[in-house]
C-alpha cells in the first residue's frame, strides 16, 4: 500500500508525463473542480473511486496508484490500454490483459503482464452502448462465480463505468491485503450500504458471505462494470 506522500508523488509524476489538458479532462469526468487536483498532487488526497479515471487519462496502470511494487517505469499501460483502438471494417480491437480476476481466491496485481487484443463486432458494442468506451478484458480464475463465470472465461468490462447498480457484475479491487487483489463480484445495494457477493457462495473460497464496499480493514474499489463473458462450453 502507498502512503499519502508517495501517492502524491506518483500522481504528480503521472500528470507530468501526460499530454497537455489531461488535468482538465480528469476534472471534467470526475465532476470536480480543477483546483481539487492540486490536493491530489500535494497531499495524495484522492478519493479511490477516481483512481481508474486518473489511470486511464494518464496512461498508467490502476495499481500504480495503489501498489508500491509497481514502479514508475513499469507503470505505463501502453497505448492500447489508454483507448479503444478501432480496427478497419466491422470489428474493434479491445485490449486484453494476462491479469487474472479472481472469482474465488484473489488474483494479485503483480500478475499484470503483457497485453494482446481481441476483436469484437462494432455493431454489438454499439447495441450495448459501449462502443468507443474504455474497455478491457481480464480472465476469470476460480469457482465462486459459477455458473455465470467459469475458470478461464474472458471478461469484458468498462473501466469508465464505476457507478454501482444492484445486481450487476463488476471487476473490483480489494485493498488492505499484502497486495491489492482483483475479483469479479455481483453488487448488492441495500439500505445499509453497498455489498459484493459471489454467485456460488458454497464454493471453496473466501466469499461465502457478502462483503461491504466500505470497510476499514479491506475497502473495495470498483474498477469497472462487466458487460460480456466468454468461454468454452462444457
Amino acid at each position: 500500500m502507498l502512503d499519502s506522500h508517495e501517492l502524491a508523488r506518483r500522481i504528480s509524476y503521472a500528470f507530468s508525463h501526460a499530454p497537455r489538458g489531461t488535468k482538465a479532462a480528469v476534472a471534467r469526468e470526475c465532476e470536480i473542480q480543477p483546483q481539487a487536483i492540486t490536493g491530489w498532487e500535494t497531499k495524495g488526497s484522492i478519493d479511490k473511486r477516481f483512481i481508474p479515471v486518473l489511470a486511464r487519462h494518464t496512461g498508467r496502470r490502476t495499481e500504480y496508484f495503489l501498489d508500491d511494487s509497481v514502479g514508475d517505469e513499469a507503470s505505463a499501460a501502453g497505448h492500447l490500454a489508454r483507448e479503444l483502438m478501432p480496427d478497419d471494417g466491422d470489428y474493434a480491437n479491445i485490449v486484453g490483459y494476462s491479469q487474472a480476476a479472481g472469482l474465488g481466491a484473489g488474483a494479485e496485481a503483480t500478475e499484470y503482464a503483457e497485453t494482446h487484443s481481441l476483436k469484437f463486432k462494432k455493431t454489438s458494442l454499439r447495441r450495448r452502448g459501449i462502443y468507443g468506451r474504455n474497455l478491457a478484458v481480464y480472465y476469470g480464475k476460480g469457482d465462486s462465480m459459477e455458473p455465470t463465470i467459469k475458470d478461464g472465461d474472458a471478461i469484458l468490462f468498462d473501466t469508465s463505468d464505476t457507478r454501482v447498480a444492484d445486481g450487476l457484475l463488476y471487476v473490483i479491487q480489494v485493498d488492505g491485503m499484502a497486495r491489492p487483489e482483483y475479483f469479479v463480484k455481483r453488487a448488492m445495494v441495500l439500505d445499509t450500504g453497498v455489498y459484493f457477493q459471489s454467485d456460488n457462495p458454497h464454493g471453496d473460497h473466501q466469499w461465502r458471505k457478502p462483503k461491504p464496499m466500505v470497510s476499514k480493514r479491506h475497502p473495495i474499489t470498483v474498477i469497472g462494470r462487466v458487460h460480456w463473458i466468454g468461454g468454452w462450453a462444457d
